[in-house]
């Protein structure tokens, strides 16, 4: 079994100090500032085969200060193999974090996927990225689509890619953006 953990909401400057983010290292790192997409990679983990590598998530939201960004870097980015950056509002929503993500794959060799955090492809952060644009726009993919199934194949397609594991995986299942819900009574 995996274990994600994570602290919801973020860092309050007027009432709080230094936040640090205590998380064991883990060959897979996911950072978003979605709790979404937290939750559903907490949902999906039943779906990971037992000897799927550990993952660790954390919510970028916790990360806004320059030290706690640097001690998460040392602690536990400089051990992944594997980080996903998931960004909304572009570069410049944190840019100092993504400046340091980029120097630790730098000095570790790990895979960098940098990925706008809704549906518009975002080509300046996709660039940012250390893998090749079609494997950052498939795992883009995924976790756009969202939903159980679309993470747990794109964890998978991330393993087999980057970790050179032979995990079974489908491709992005388009999931509807409307329907129709009938309730009979």
């Amino acid at each position: 079994m995996h274990r994600i953990p994570a602290t919801p909401g973020g860092w309050n400057p007027d009432t709080e100090g230094v936040i640090f983010i205590e998380q064991n290292p883990a060959p897979i790192i996911f950072i978003t500032s979605a709790d979404t997409d937290i939750q559903t990679t907490a949902a999906c983990l039943e779906k990971l085969p037992e000897d799927f590598p550990s993952m660790r998530v954390v919510n970028l939201l916790q990360l806004q200060q320059e030290l706690t960004i640097d001690t998460y870097a040392e602690e536990v980015l400089s051990h992944a193999k594997v980080i996903i950056l998931r960004l909304l509002g572009g570069r410049s929503y944190w840019s100092y974090g993504l400046e340091v993500c980029k120097d630790t794959v730098s000095q570790t060799n790990a895979s960098l996927f940098i990925l706008p955090g809704d549906d518009r492809p975002d080509a300046e952060l996709f660039s940012q990225s250390n893998m090749s644009i079609s494997q950052v726009n498939l795992l883009w993919r995924y976790l756009t689509e969202g939903g159980v199934e679309n993470f747990a194949n794109g964890f998978k397609f991330i393993a087999n890619t980057c970790l050179n594991t032979n995990y079974s995986y489908q491709l992005p299942l388009e999931i509807p953006r409307l329907g129709i819900y009938s309730c009979f009574n």
